[in-house]
């Protein structure tokens, strides 16, 4: 009885084009396959274990409707000058990988650079799970009460100035009155007279670097300032 043959083929592929090898067109031949496909941001700051710059290059995916084996997908490949293809089978892994987005200890490129073509959709892949949303708004109120910010204006600006789009997810979407609540409890708190504490944060922000700029440890810092160690991280990145 002859043994059932594994079935080798997957509905998304991926590869890794270097636009020094590809053809200067590769982008209208992939549009004349008609299948939809994702291109990433430029990946030109991903670094070798050794610490050298790896070489320039993008990751493309491919969303087929149906399975496709290695060799059709080799041929498009090919086509773009570009590395064999590789099969994949956690397009939610693959997409958000894009921008390193689960690899914190990797450059963080911008989801907004990500650019889909031919109908490609890949929204439902940033969508953040219950257990996550929790997590992120646990952070989003520690930074708030750390920071001592007492209005939503400043706390938007926060985010988008500082690409923190999952906390703009969070408090434009999902929750925005619990998060606004605290703000007003913060307010209350430090302006019982309606002062203005404008600048509290620039001046924590300023604090913090000046200290890390000593060279002091960042537990130290965040003892001193009474912050957490997650914001002192986030204030050196601003």
């Amino acid at each position: 009885m002859a043994k059932n043959k594994k079935d080798v083929r997957a509905r998304t592929w991926t590869f890794i084009l270097y636009p020094e090898s590809a053809p200067e067109n590769w982008r209208d031949i992939l549009d004349g396959y008609h299948i939809p496909w994702v291109e990433s941001p430029l990946h030109d700051k991903d670094v070798n274990p050794d610490g050298t710059v790896k070489k320039a290059h993008r990751h493309i995916i491919l969303l087929f409707d149906g399975k496709k084996s290695f060799e059709q997908v080799k041929d498009i490949t090919d086509a773009l000058n570009a590395p064999i293809p590789q099969k994949t089978a956690n397009t939610k892994g693959l997409v958000r990988y894009l921008i390193h987005m689960d690899n914190p200890e990797k450059h963080q490129y911008k989801r907004e650079d990500i650019i889909c073509h031919s109908g490609a959709d890949i929204e439902r892949y940033f969508e953040v799970s219950m257990s996550s949303r929790t997590a992120i708004l646990r952070d989003i109120m520690q930074f708030i009460r750390d920071s001592e910010l007492d209005n939503y204006s400043d706390f938007i600006g926060y985010c988008l100035d500082n690409e923190e789009y999952e906390w703009f997810n969070i408090a434009t979407n999902y929750n925005t009155l619990a998060i606004n609540k605290l703000l007003d409890a913060e307010y209350q708190k430090h302006n019982p007279k309606n002062v203005s504490k404008n600048g509290s944060l620039d001046e924590k922000v300023a604090q913090v670097k000046e200290m890390r700029k000593k060279g002091i440890k960042l537990a130290v810092i965040a003892d001193t300032v009474g912050i957490s160690l997650a914001t002192v991280k986030r204030y050196l990145k601003k």
